[in-house]
């Protein structure tokens, strides 16, 4: 199995909106899309994430058949029918397009593979989430699952396209902002506590959507997990908008950390991120703490790094 940890953006929103750039060929299934509006889907009018996020719960939790008038599902499952995202081409959506030739993986989604689409503090981060899951699961809903927090349980992974709402992760201030890192490093710790990945399966992360401040964020996850030697390759790809038919997507840099010295500079801070003195040899300053008057306070990167290793704040040390 490879793990595919997907950054969503908003690119496949914009190709449902104008699906004649990729459906000039079909016809009678540029009419159904342009008919059926699935970029337009937004259960209870013009809520929030929070209600976009609810509505998925209910909708995800049990897939049901058209007609059967439970939570919603119907509604969504009647949609995916009549649009068909198992027929969409890769190139609908960078992230699509990205994880249909990075090595190691492919498009459709296998069921030996598994997605996580992580996905803004927003309803239309969330809808873009869930289409590229339904496109990954190869229209199939029964494969598509809903996380509301990074810190629940995630479930059965092999096989399935897992949809993750990030809290905070909006760009509206910078304590979501933190809080959203925090979430990004719970959700790395639990993908690899999960029990659901073998030793040596790769980990895999598709870095060309999302918001453009949370690259380096998840390039710093990424070293994360590489660092944390888990037994599982971890690598990070990206592909521009431009890259032509052919063209491989771009494998980014990544460093490998010394664990144990992570730990140790990331002891000692209390719940609210402060730290009165500062760690020795401070390798980590400026990137997971910045020092100032002698005082220590973690960076959003460093609430995640600690989530990510496992650092309690309770810990003394340092």
């Amino acid at each position: 199995m490879a793990v595919n940890l997907i950054s969503v953006g908003l690119s496949v929103i914009s190709s449902l909106r104008d699906p004649g750039r990729w459906l000039a060929d079909q016809p009678g299934f540029l009419d159904v899309i342009t008919r059926e509006r699935p970029h337009e889907l937004r259960p209870g009018g013009a809520g929030g994430s929070v209600e976009m996020s609810a509505w998925l719960s209910a909708a995800l939790a049990s897939p049901a058949p058209p007609g059967d008038g439970s939570s919603g599902a119907p509604d969504l499952a009647a949609l995916v029918k009549a649009v068909q995202p198992g027929r969409w081409p890769s190139i609908v959506s960078g992230e699509l397009k990205t994880v249909a030739r990075m090595p190691g993986t492919g498009y459709p989604l296998s069921h030996a593979d598994t997605a996580v689409l992580v996905c803004s503090d927003t309803s239309g981060g969330l809808l873009a989430g869930l289409w590229n899951a339904a496109a990954l699961a190869d229209g199939d809903l029964s494969r598509v699952s809903y996380l509301a927090r990074p810190d629940m349980p995630l479930g059965p992974l092999r096989g399935r396209a897992l949809v993750v709402r990030v809290p905070g992760l909006d760009a509206a201030e910078e304590d979501g902002f933190r809080r959203a890192m925090g979430g990004l490093g719970t959700l790395g710790r639990n993908l690899l506590q999960s029990g659901e990945l073998r030793r040596a399966e790769p980990i895999l992360f598709c870095l060309t959507g999302g918001y453009k401040a949370t690259m380096p964020y998840l390039i710093g996850l990424a070293e994360g997990l590489r660092s944390l030697d888990a037994g599982h390759p971890v690598d990070a790809f990206v592909m521009h908008e431009t890259a032509g038919q052919q063209a491989p997507p771009i494998r980014l840099p990544l460093r490998r950390l010394v664990a144990s010295q992570v730990e140790q500079e990331l002891s000692g801070f209390d719940a609210s991120g402060e730290r009165a003195a500062v760690p020795r040899p401070a390798l980590l300053n400026g990137y997971a703490y910045d020092v100032a008057d002698g005082r220590c306070t973690l960076t959003a990167f460093g609430e995640g790094l600690r989530a990510l290793f496992g650092v309690s704040p309770e810990r003394a040390g340092g």
